[in-house]
C-alpha cells in the first residue's frame, strides 16, 4: 500500500537533508536544481554532522557519539554553531538561489522558531537540546511570501543557552508546526532495514512495535521517533530516504517509490511492508 500516489496537496512539505545529499561534491546544486523542478512550498532544515566531525578534527577535537547523537562539549558547540548556522546553511542557501529558489537562510532559534530545553540525557550529550516547543509564525510569513526557508539545526533556551540540536527532531517538530503534508528525512541511510531489508511502509498502529524492535538503533532510532511523532501530530506522510540523485523528491513524494513510508493509515498486512532488492 502507497497511500496518497500521485500529487501533492497546497500544504507545504519539510525536507531534511544531510549526509551525501548535502555534503558530496555538488550535492547542494544538485538538491537545489530538484527542489525548484518541485515548485511546491517547502521548509528545508539541513544537519552537517560530517563537516564539524571534519572541523572538529582539524582543530583537534575528539567527536564521540551516544545513541546516534553527538556528544557536544562547548568547544564542539562552537564547532557546530560556525559550521551549520554559518558555512553550511550559506552554502546551500547560495545553491538554492542560484537555482531560482528563493531561499533564506536561518539558524532553528531565529525569530523564536525552535524553542528547546537541556536534552534529558545532557549529562553524556552536553550541549544538545531536544524541543521545547515551536513558533511557526516567521516560517508561515516567509512561505506565504513565496521564499523557502532554510534552516541549521541549532536553537536556544529561553535562558539564551546556546544548544545543537538533532536535525531529524528539528525537522520533525516543524513539519508539524506549519501543516506539513510531507516530511522526508533525507541522508546516507536507504531506509529502515530489518533482517538486511527496506522495510517500505511502516502504518501508525505499528509504530510503537517497529520502535522497540531491537534493530532499529544507532541513528536510526531518532530519526524514526521523528517520522513517527510528525505523523502523530498530523503530518499524512513520513519518508525516510537516501537521496539518488535529481529524481530523489519527485520519486519520493509523487510516487512513493523507494526509502521507508511512515503513514497515519492502516496497515496493509499483518506486518510492515519490506522491499526486496
Amino acid at each position: 500500500m502507497n497511500p496518497g500516489r500521485g500529487t501533492l496537496p497546497v500544504r507545504p512539505v519539510v525536507i531534511k537533508l544531510g549526509g551525501r545529499a548535502l555534503e558530496a561534491p555538488g550535492a547542494p546544486a544538485e538538491f537545489a536544481a530538484a527542489l525548484a523542478a518541485l515548485a511546491h512550498p517547502a521548509v528545508v532544515v539541513h544537519g552537517g554532522g560530517a563537516e564539524v566531525t571534519a572541523w572538529c578534527g582539524r582543530l583537534g577535537i575528539t567527536s564521540r557519539f551516544e545513541g546516534g547523537l553527538r556528544v557536544t562539549d562547548p568547544a564542539t558547540l562552537e564547532v557546530a554553531t560556525a559550521v551549520l548556522a554559518g558555512l553550511a546553511n550559506k552554502r546551500l542557501v547560495a545553491a538554492l538561489r542560484a537555482a531560482g529558489v528563493d531561499a533564506v537562510g536561518l539558524a532553528a532559534l531565529d525569530g523564536g522558531t525552535l524553542r528547546v530545553r537541556r536534552h534529558a540525557q545532557s549529562a553524556t550529550l552536553g550541549e544538545v537540546g531536544e524541543v521545547a516547543g515551536v513558533d511557526a509564525s516567521l516560517l508561515n510569513a516567509l512561505l506565504a511570501q513565496g521564499r523557502t526557508p532554510v534552516l541549521a539545526s541549532i536553537a536556544a533556551t529561553d535562558a539564551g543557552e546556546l544548544l545543537n540540536v538533532n536535525a531529524d527532531d528539528a525537522a520533525s517538530a516543524l513539519a508539524a508546526a506549519v501543516h506539513a503534508s510531507d516530511l522526508t528525512l533525507l541522508s546516507d541511510t536507504p531506509g529502515l532495514k530489518l533482517d538486511g531489508e527496506v522495510v517500505s511502509e511502516i502504518a501508525a498502529d505499528e509504530f510503537e512495535a517497529t520502535l522497540a524492535h531491537p534493530q532499529v538503533e544507532g541513528g536510526m532510532r531518532p530519526k524514526l521517533a521523528g517520522a513517527a511523532a510528525a505523523v502523530r501530530a498530523g503530518v499524512a506522510r513520513a519518508h525516510i530516504a537516501a537521496w539518488r540523485g535529481p529524481e530523489t523528491l519527485t520519486t519520493l513524494l509523487l510516487e512513493r517509490s523507494h526509502g521507508t513510508l511512515l503513514h497515519a493509515g492502516a496497515a496493509s498486512g499483518s506486518a510492515t511492508e519490506v522491499t526486496h532488492g
